[in-house]
């Protein structure tokens, strides 16, 4: 373990970027990170496959984006930010990463990922293969702070369309609107945004409420919103429909797929663009 690393760990909480590595059957999560794990699994006994669904809706997203953005301008790679993409190196070899299914797509494209996690930073400095842009310390709560940094500029040119992929990150953001509206502000018209939020819409109250509790000692509190909620985040967007908002695991999978839809937690996603002009919610904080 890195010593800088060393003085950034707090393992007094658990983090939700190690329970999702837990879920997902890594094995960077230490012991708090995997009793919180259990402690989730406890209250939803198929929250590790949903967990696993809304990875694969990631990279489906992100595959997506990239073929779009790249037929739109021919002459230049796609760009994508993966915001709170977590610890991906460990996983199994039957979980392509998204840089895997956006190089698989466009092989010059420039994936970014930024978290804010010191083990997810980690493990990005040393296991991270080569053509990949690198992970960024970053939150999605301080927008400014990412799209102003040197790193993200020196392999981004922030002045051309990307996408942003938000994977079951904003349902650990108190102020949800707020991140859309400052990415409102950053992007260029024509980029691309993908969200996957923990819904309260078809899931048990029970539910809900015990795992609520289950992240209340983590770093993050987690926050479940309605679907009606989750999909005004993108107003003044151009949602991609269909398929529309729907279960992660039926985001760009055809009708009669295997995919696993949460049967005791729902987490849903959705696709949008950014058209070439969208009123700003509230002026940026």
């Amino acid at each position: 373990m890195d010593a800088d690393m060393s003085d950034q760990l707090d393992l007094t909480q658990a983090s939700p970027a190690r329970i999702y590595n837990d879920f997902l059957g890594g094995k960077s999560a230490f012991e708090i990170d995997r009793q919180a794990a259990q402690a989730v699994v406890r209250t939803a006994p198929d929250a590790r496959r949903v967990a696993i669904e809304n990875f694969l809706f990631a990279g489906r997203t992100g595959r997506w984006a990239a073929e779009r953005l790249r037929a739109l301008d021919p002459h230049h790679p796609a760009q994508l930010l993966d915001i709170g993409c977590g610890i991906v190196d460990d996983l199994p070899p039957d979980m392509p990463r998204v840089e895997d299914q956006v190089h698989a797509v466009d092989a010059d494209a420039v994936v970014v990922g930024v978290d804010n996690d010191p083990v997810v930073l980690a493990h990005a400095r040393g296991l991270r293969q080569p053509g990949y842009g690198g992970v960024l310390p970053g939150d999605a709560t301080d927008l400014d702070a990412i799209f102003n940094s040197p790193a993200l500029r020196d392999v981004v040119d922030v002045e051309r369309p990307m996408a942003v992929i938000l994977a079951a990150v904003l349902h650990f953001v108190a102020e949800p609107d707020r991140v859309i509206n400052d990415l409102r502000n950053w992007l260029a018209p024509g980029s691309i945004l993908a969200i996957s939020h923990a819904t309260t819409t078809k899931t048990a109250a029970a539910r809900v409420n015990s795992m609520t509790r289950a992240y209340e000692n983590a770093t993050d509190r987690i926050f479940f919103r309605p679907e009606e909620e989750i999909r005004s985040l993108v107003d003044g967007w151009s949602l991609i429909e269909p398929p529309g908002l729907v279960d992660v695991a039926d985001w760009g999978r055809p009708a009669g797929h295997d995919g696993h839809r949460g049967e005791k937690v729902r987490v849903v996603g959705l696709v949008a663009e950014l058209p070439s002009s969208t009123p700003a919610l509230f002026a940026s904080s």
